[in-house]
Parts: structure tokens; sequence; C-alpha cells
């Protein structure tokens, strides 16, 4: 009996939390996969409060339970929030209602955690990204105005890149450091192709060997060997 409940808990996914400032609103969960996101479940908010229960059955579903995936849990298309898991994980959010990716706390892995740190460092940066944004519209005509944030904005970004690129280098068998290596705001990757591709070098060396049938890992793959093939018909340019 100890065995068979040991072996049902790596086929099955917990995620739960409290929400702040919630109603009655339908929460959704999907799995987000490289071609799209899979809808998964959905519950009316209890209190504020919410579960889910993914339990793996089918052949595929407890081959992926195997691997780190993102799930991505929303109370709107423009309010959501992005978590790490894999089989036998039981993760815990508390958030706000009104924006969830804001501030909020999680516990039951360690990869959930992480996810958690990328994000409370990104809303830092968009938070004074938006207010630069602000003053910018107050001032659309003022040369002195532009040039102060043209000033500030660029060194915040790269000051956000080098967070980037240290916590990959904190992390680099983590699931994590994949959404940290194509971390984007308003659409616009921090990293550009240049950039990632020592990262994913990386990154590639030290996950595959733990997930090789990771669905991201696998399309990282092929990005990576593009990403080669384009440096090296430039060093041979270069070298013509």
């Amino acid at each position: 009996m100890a065995l068979a409940a040991c072996h049902s808990d790596k086929n099955r996914i917990v995620i739960e939390g409290t929400l702040d400032n919630a109603g009655r609103e339908q929460i959704r969960l999907a799995v987000i996969l490289p071609d799209g996101n899979c809808f998964i479940d959905s519950t009316k908010l209890k209190n504020g409060q919410f579960r889910f229960e993914i339990q793996a059955r089918s052949q595929s579903e407890k081959t992926r339970a195997t691997t780190p995936m993102m799930y991505q849990l929303s109370l709107s298309d423009d309010n959501t929030l992005t978590t790490i898991a894999k089989g036998g994980d039981h993760i815990r959010i508390t958030a706000n209602a009104e924006k969830l990716v804001r501030g909020y706390h999680v516990e039951g892995s360690e990869e959930a955690v992480l996810v958690g740190q990328l994000d409370s460092a990104l809303a830092l940066f968009a938070d004074s990204s938006d207010h630069l944004l602000a003053i910018f519209q107050q001032y659309v005509d003022n040369d002195s105005v532009r040039e102060y944030i043209e000033r500030t904005y660029i060194p915040m970004t790269e000051k956000h890149k080098a967070y980037l690129a240290d916590f990959i280098r904190q992390h680099p068998d983590k699931m994590a450091s994949y959404i940290a290596l194509y971390q984007s705001y308003n659409r616009r990757y921090f990293f550009n192709e240049d950039e990632k591709l020592e990262m994913l070098k990386q990154l590639n060396e030290s996950l595959q060997r733990q997930y090789p049938n990771n669905p991201y890992l696998l399309e990282m793959q092929q990005h990576l060997e593009v990403l080669t093939l384009r440096e090296q018909y430039k060093q041979r340019y270069d070298t013509d």
C-alpha cells in the first residue's frame, strides 16, 4: 500500500492557493506547451481559495509528469501567473486577485520558488519602466526629458539583464533558468540571439541530462542548433 501511494503521488500534482481581494471569479488552469496553452480545468473561488489536482492517467500524461512543466493560472487573459511543477509537487500560492503575478508568495517546490523570484524581479523592472513611460507621455515634446528617460532606461535594462544572467549561472540545472533566458517585457526579450548562445549551450548541457524528453528543452535544442549554425556561418563569412 505504501508503494502504491508513493507511485500515485508521482503521477499527481496539486496546485492550490488563496487570493486576496477576490470575489467568486472562476480561475482557470492550463499547461503551457511549446505550441500553445492546453486547458486543464477551472473552478470558482470560494472565500478566495482554490485547489487543482492534476492526475496523470494516460501513458503520455505519466511521461509528462516526470519532467517539470509550466502551468498557468488565470483569472482573465491579462491577469495570469505561471509556475513550474512536476509529478509529486504540492504547490501553495498566496496572491492578490487584482494582479496575480505582482508580489505573490509560493511554496512547495524549489522550481516554483525560483520562478517566483524571477517574477518579483520583473515586477520591479516593470514598475520602474511604467513610471518612465508615464513621464515620457506627459512630456513627449521635451527633448531633455526624453534624453533623461533614455539615460535611465538603458542602464535599468542592462541591470535586469545582468540579474537574469547571474540567475542562470547560479541555477544551470533548474528549469526556472529556461524561463529566465526567455523572459520578456512588452513582448521584447531581454536577451538578443547573440547573447543567448552561450547560455543556451550551458542550459542544454545541464538540463538535457536530467530531462531528455522535456518539450521545452527539445525546442530549445533546436533553437541552439540554429544559432550555432548561424554563428559558424558568420565566422566563416568574416574570415573570408
